[in-house]
């Protein structure tokens, strides 16, 4: 859930025996697109997701200049907001409100 091991062997041409190939390197990958990323959040569902993917939990509309929505965190005039609990968050805020997973 969340990472997978990797060799870290090279495969070079003149192998030298530097041993690589007994060392693992975790890969971390998102549960929904699979793809392969540094950070990782949990979703509502307790799976361990990308940033793209956290973010498509949330209800979110575009904001241009017209609009006067704010994000109800900080204020700020944000291009998109996201719908969390019926309140209104910029990515930033809502960033700062997700749960990372740690290593």
């Amino acid at each position: 859930m969340g990472y997978y091991h990797e060799s870290a062997c090279q495969g070079c041409a003149e192998c030298i025996g530097c041993r690589r190939q007994f060392q693992n390197v975790k890969i971390r990958y998102c549960d929904k697109c699979e793809d392969e990323v540094d950070e990782l959040f949990y979703d509502d569902n307790g799976e361990e997701v990308c940033w793209d993917c956290y973010k498509e939990q949330y209800m979110s509309k575009i904001c241009d200049d017209m609009d006067e929505d704010r994000c109800v965190n900080c204020g700020s005039d944000a291009e998109e907001l996201f719908n969390v609990d019926g309140e209104w968050l910029c990515e930033e805020c809502l960033e700062e409100m997700a749960e990372r997973v740690e290593e």
